[in-house]
């Protein structure tokens, strides 16, 4: 898999960060967000800074880069409206209430009954046992301080549900770079067969159950809401052909691998390449 064709311009990112380090420019930049657009002075006023001329230098640090001048008054940038964005998931704030709730699902290594966690925005899907994790990922802390745990965990499920399906598409759910996913058989990992990810572009690294990147293929979709199950109403853990045995290798050469999912009296097998792209499938219906 290729590496990352990213190049950072380190000098230009931490003069970038340098002016975002007072906090006096954070609320102009807030200020901007909650009006959208705003002559000098409301601005000023809206950001709570008495001195004119102090204002008028800080905005100047911002102008071109965060704000917009405009015959109408100033406005965020992309750019700004992004930082304010990272604000405004409030990571930099107090760290909302932990979560710690078991799950219906089984851990893979030993057997036992999974919970997720939740600390500090990050959201772990482990085994309260032997400790593996066998799910990480990240939960804006803003998006658990309205939620109970329960609604919590749910929107994260959705979240996860959105970002494998962009990863399915060939989209970086972190940057919208070139995603390439392959199976590796026997991973550094709780399960036995798993697809990986990476960005082509920004080289972010993604692990994920091969029944999970399915949730985005259109015959799983059809072939479970047949069913009554709807993959966006549905935490992902909660579906036995992510984290049980499901997965099968049938083929070393060429490289193939079946996700047997099962419903009712029905079954539907998927076979992928080693790129994890469905190359054939089949619905077995009892007769």
């Amino acid at each position: 898999m290729s590496e990352s064709t990213l190049e950072v311009d380190t000098e230009a990112a931490a003069d970038a960060f340098g002016v975002l380090s007072d906090d006096s420019r954070v609320d102009i930049l807030l200020a901007l967000w909650d009006a959208e657009q705003s002559s000098f002075e409301d601005l000023r006023r809206a950001a709570g800074i008495d001195d004119s001329g102090r204002f008028n230098y800080h905005l100047d640090q911002l102008v071109d880069r965060f704000v917009r001048k405009t015959d109408d008054g100033y406005r965020l940038t992309s750019l700004g409206a992004n930082v304010v964005d990272l604000l405004l998931d409030a990571r930099f704030g107090l760290s909302p209430s932990p979560i710690d709730e078991p799950t219906n699902a089984d851990c893979p290594a030993c057997g036992e009954r999974l919970h997720v966690y939740y600390e500090d925005g990050d959201m772990r899907l482990a085994c309260p046992s032997c400790e593996t994790v066998v799910h990480y990922g990240f939960f804006p802390p803003r998006g658990r301080a309205t939620r109970t745990a329960e609604e919590t965990i749910d929107a994260y499920s959705r979240q996860v549900w959105r970002d494998v399906t962009l990863a399915h598409r060939g989209v970086c759910p972190h940057c919208s770079g070139r995603m390439e996913t392959r199976i590796e058989v026997d991973p550094d990992w709780a399960i036995d067969v798993a697809a990986r990810g990476r960005c082509r572009d920004c080289g972010a690294p993604y692990s994920f159950p091969i029944g999970l990147h399915l949730l985005a293929e259109p015959a799983v979709v059809s072939f479970l809401a047949d069913h009554g199950t709807f993959i966006d109403e549905r935490r992902f853990w909660e579906l036995d052909f992510v984290y049980g045995d499901a997965v099968s290798v049938v083929s070393e050469s060429p490289p193939r691998y079946q996700v047997t999912i099962t419903a009712g009296a029905e079954r539907l097998e998927v076979t992928l390449d080693e790129q994890c792209v469905v190359v054939d499938i089949a619905r077995h219906v009892p007769h």
